[in-house]
């Protein structure tokens, strides 16, 4: 570990980057059965007319094509509405991520932990999100100094036993039971301390000053910023996102030159899943040198955080129910009744899905979806939506998202579209 200034290059455990001064102290629902049964009576009612009123709409010159609706049950504006995501950040030192969320409003306050806290799993729980802002540890986490910094500060020091085993049971505990971590630059070395079978040593290293032309691999992402996007790394040593395995997933990616003058190439950019919650780990942060695209991509990785509880739930229903998902879009809304409109190729006859993914906060959005033959189908809800489609005939569907209702600003949301094979 090194000093606020300084950046490491040890393997995970041996050795971690930064030393931080000071120590820390700190730290319904009872639904009347006679309401439940009518909400069931409501639901059942409007499937029955839903299914009657998209049958009816099927391709009358050849085959018909069924639409089945799935219903999301508990949805609806007399659901009560759940308490707000609650976001924790760590002190700004290289990353003020504090500083972007307070760029958005009103529905991402915040509560500022110290790092001492991470080593509490009781204290994570308290959190549905945590950013592990860029930066050094405290001295106490430390022992053996082992070299100099490249910062000029206090140097790279080994981390105490019980402070990386502390770690790797926190953040396991906390991510495993359905938790967020975003996690930037110099906190890779935490995050390998607590995942460390996902650590690619062979990709591990320190960059050099430098402006990346980062690869968007992510389509969605894609979208967004265009195929490639530079990016500045203003400070030494920096560190890529070296993990892989099969549930880490890459957004950016690019070739770099390291410390020691070698070119590499790997990801910038990742996330992955543990147990019920996902891990956020980006090489590219807040700094001082964001261009708008990239205060576009700071802010879609804030997006990418908050949202990747419900995304989670979505990805494992899809694949439960026999779904790929093929197409994932990441957007937000900051006024009512302003639609979003997008297109989906369908190659071959399958079934497919159009999941409108959002938290039940208050919001209310509307999900169309529209065959190739003008065939239409809409639903309108509190919560996450979706439309089945058995037996859709290839072709251009088209689908919009419209904010009836939204809570705060910059509200967010996904739309996932998956298909599966007839069988």
């Amino acid at each position: 570990m090194q000093s606020p200034e300084s950046r490491q290059n040890a393997t995970p455990p041996s050795g971690l980057g930064g030393a931080r001064d000071g120590g820390i102290d700190r730290r319904r629902l009872l639904i009347d059965a006679a309401v439940g049964a009518g909400l069931l009576l409501a639901v059942a009612l409007v499937f029955a007319f839903d299914r009657a009123s998209s049958t009816s709409g099927g391709d009358q010159s050849g085959g018909v094509d069924t639409f089945e609706i799935v219903v999301d049950d508990g949805g609806g504006a007399s659901a009560p509405p759940r308490r707000p995501l609650r976001l924790a950040v760590t002190p700004p030192e290289y990353d003020d991520v504090g500083k972007l969320l307070d760029t958005l409003g009103r529905g991402y306050r915040y509560t500022q932990i110290e790092l001492d806290d991470l080593l509490h799993a009781e204290r994570l729980a308290e959190y549905d999100v945590v950013f592990l802002t860029c930066g050094g540890v405290p001295r106490a986490w430390l022992e053996r100094r082992l070299r100099d910094s490249e910062r000029g500060s206090a140097g790279i020091y080994r981390p105490r036993p019980e402070v990386a085993d502390a770690v790797h049971e926190s953040f396991r505990k906390f991510v495993g039971h359905g938790g967020t971590l975003y996690a930037s630059d110099l906190q890779f070395d935490l995050v390998s301390l607590a995942f460390p079978e996902l650590v690619d040593k062979g990709r591990m290293g320190r960059g050099e000053v430098q402006t990346i032309e980062a690869e968007v691999v992510d389509p969605g992402l894609r979208r967004l910023l265009g195929a490639a996007i530079d990016l500045r790394f203003d400070m030494p040593a920096w560190r890529p996102a070296a993990l892989r395995g099969p549930d880490v997933t890459t957004y950016l990616s690019g070739t770099y030159r390291l410390r020691d003058g070698a070119e590499q190439t790997g990801p910038l950019l990742v996330t992955f899943a543990h147990g019920e919650g996902t891990v956020v780990f980006t090489s590219f942060h807040n700094e001082a040198q964001n261009t708008e695209l990239e205060l576009e991509l700071l802010r879609y990785l804030v997006f990418t955080t908050v949202t990747a509880r419900e995304q989670g739930r979505i990805k494992q229903t899809m694949v439960r129910g026999g779904f790929s998902p093929t197409e994932r879009n990441l957007l937000s809304a900051s006024s009512a009744s302003k639609s979003v409109k997008m297109t989906h190729l369908c190659q071959h006859r399958s079934s497919l899905q159009f999941v409108l993914g959002f938290e039940d906060q208050g919001a209310e959005l509307r999900l169309r979806v529209v065959g190739p033959g003008g065939e239409e189908v809409e639903k309108q809800g509190a919560k996450t939506l979706t439309i089945e489609i058995d037996n859709a005939r290839p072709g251009t569907w088209q689908y919009s998202i419209t904010p009836i209702k939204i809570p705060y600003d910059n509200f967010p949301y996904t739309l996932t579209v998956g298909g599966k094979r007839p069988t």
